[in-house]
C-alpha cells in the first residue's frame, strides 16, 4: 500500500509539474533544473561560506589562551572524561610548574600520545610519553610504579626539549617528536601530531606560555574574553556547512551566533542578517569584539563573517577550519563588504 501511494504521488506529481512548464512554456526537464537552483541557493543563504579555498594569510595553528592564565572550566572539562589521566588536572599543573614548563602543552601532548588517557602504555604501564626503555636497546616501553612517576619523567624530559633546546611552540616539537616525511612514518601519520595536540590545546583552554596569536596582548573587557575563550574551544575543527552548535560544527555565522550568545547578546542565524542587525561602523573605528563582513561567494550580498581581534586579526570558521586570519589584508581584505558592532567590548 505504500509503495502504491508512494507511486501515485510520483505520478500526480510529475504531471502538475509538466502542466506548470506547459503554461509557462517549459519542459519537465527545465521545470525540475529550476526548482533545484532555487533549493540551492536557498541552502546556501542559511549559513554562509568559507571561502573558495583561497590562499589565505594567518596562523590556523595558534591556540592560545587570551588571559595568559589556565582556563579552569576549560582544564577541568578536559580531565573529567580522560581515562588514566580523570581527575589528575592538579598532578599536570604541579609536574609542570616544578619543571618550568607550560601544564596546557603538556597535557596536550599527554592526551594525544596516550589517545587521551586510554593507551595500554598509559593504562598498564604508567607511561603517559611513549617513553622506550633503554635496558631493552629501546624496544620495549618502559614501566613505572605509578602515574606520577611516569608524569615526572615525561614532563623531564619535555622540559629539555622546551627549554634547553629551545623547542618552546607545537611546531618545533613536532618537528623532533613527528618529522613529516620521516622513514620510520610510511603512512604520513606524523602530519597528524601538530593539529592533533593544538586541538588538544584549545580544548584545555590554551596556551599559557610562549604564545602570542596577535603579537602582542588582546585588549577588550572581560565579555570579549568570554566570547572569544569559547572560540578557542573549536580552534582546529573543520568547517561545517550550516553549523551552527558543538554536536554539529560551526560554519561562520554559526561560531558568532553560539559564541555571542554566552554573553547574551543573540545574533541572527546567517551573516547577511548579522549584517543587517549589526551597527554600521567604519574601519577606523574597528575594535577588538566587531564583526567583519565579507563577500566572498555569488549567491548573496554578505556571504561570511569573522570577529575582529585587533592587529588586523579575526577569528572565524572558514573552508580551511575554526582559525585565526589575516581580516584586513591578503584575501580576506580584498572581498570586505564592511564592519558592525553589537556591543561596547572596550575595557
Amino acid at each position: 500500500m505504500k509503495q502504491l501511494i508512494n507511486f501515485i504521488g510520483q505520478q500526480v506529481g510529475k504531471k502538475v509539474l509538466l502542466w506548470i512548464g506547459g503554461s509557462l512554456g517549459l519542459s519537465f526537464f527545465a521545470i525540475v533544473g529550476v526548482i533545484l537552483l532555487a533549493i540551492i541557493i536557498i541552502i546556501g543563504a542559511i549559513g554562509g561560506s568559507g571561502s573558495n579555498s583561497s590562499p589565505i594569510g594567518g596562523n590556523g595553528l595558534s591556540s592560545c589562551s587570551v588571559t595568559g592564565e589556565i582556563d579552569e572550566a576549560s582544564w577541568n572539562a578536559a580531565f573529567s572524561n580522560a581515562g588514566a589521566f580523570t581527575g589528575k588536572g592538579d598532578l599536570f599543573i604541579e609536574l609542570a610548574r616544578l619543571n618550568g614548563i607550560d601544564p596546557v602543552l603538556a597535557a596536550a601532548i599527554a592526551f594525544h600520545e596516550t589517545g587521551r588517557g586510554t593507551s595500554n602504555a598509559v593504562v598498564n604501564k604508567n607511561n603517559p610519553g611513549g617513553i622506550m626503555d633503554p635496558a631493552t636497546g629501546w624496544s620495549k616501553l618502559m614501566h613505572f610504579s605509578s602515574l606520577k612517576e611516569g608524569l615526572s619523567y615525561t614532563m623531564a624530559n619535555l622540559k629539555r626539549r622546551i627549554i634547553d633546546d629551545g623547542l618552546s611552540t607545537i611546531e618545533s616539537l613536532g618537528s623532533v617528536y613527528a618529522p613529516i616525511g620521516a622513514a620510520n612514518d610510511p603512512n604520513g601519520l606524523n602530519a597528524h601530531w601538530v593539529p592533533t595536540v593544538t586541538k588538544f590545546a584549545s580544548e584545555l583552554g590554551g596556551l599559557t606560555m610562549n604564545c602570542s596569536p596577535m603579537g602582542s596582548q588582546i585588549v577588550g573587557n572581560e565579555a570579549f574574553k568570554t566570547i572569544l575563550n569559547e572560540m578557542l574551544k573549536y580552534e582546529g575543527w573543520s568547517y561545517v556547512w550550516g553549523g551552527y552548535n558543538p554536536k554539529m560544527g560551526f560554519d561562520c555565522s554559526g561560531l558568532m551566533q553560539w559564541s555571542y550568545a554566552k554573553v547574551g547578546i543573540q545574533l541572527p542565524r546567517t551573516a547577511y542578517t548579522q549584517y543587517q542587525f549589526a551597527q554600521p561602523i567604519t574601519r577606523d573605528q574597528l575594535q577588538p569584539g566587531d564583526l567583519i563582513f565579507f563577500k566572498s561567494a555569488n549567491y548573496a550580498p554578505v556571504t561570511h563573517v569573522g570577529m575582529y581581534l585587533g592587529n588586523g586579526k579575526m577569528f572565524n570558521s572558514q573552508n580551511d577550519g575554526v582559525r585565526y586570519d589575516d581580516a584586513l589584508t591578503g584575501y580576506w581584505g580584498s572581498v570586505i563588504v564592511g564592519y558592525g558592532r553589537v556591543a561596547d567590548f572596550s575595557e
